[in-house]
């Protein structure tokens, strides 16, 4: 074996390995800014939801307040 031949033999693999890590990594990238955007969306909807029910409870606490009287 000579050793462009045995060059060859470790080479192709090692590069094909590299670009298969690089493709997964640029993929897993993208899915960790998906995930964080689903995170934040979430968030947005929970404090919303957190908005609406004190603005229920204040309208349930007049509403007592003035069956009280």
């Amino acid at each position: 074996m000579t050793n462009l031949q045995l060059l060859l033999t470790i080479g192709i693999p090692s590069i094909l390995v590299v670009l298969a890590w690089l493709s997964n990594n640029s993929r897993l990238t993208a899915h960790d800014k998906r995930f964080d955007d689903v995170i934040a969306s979430q968030h947005r909807d929970a404090l919303e939801i957190m908005r609406n029910m004190t603005a229920l409870h204040e309208r349930v606490a007049v509403v007592e307040a003035n069956q009280a009287r």
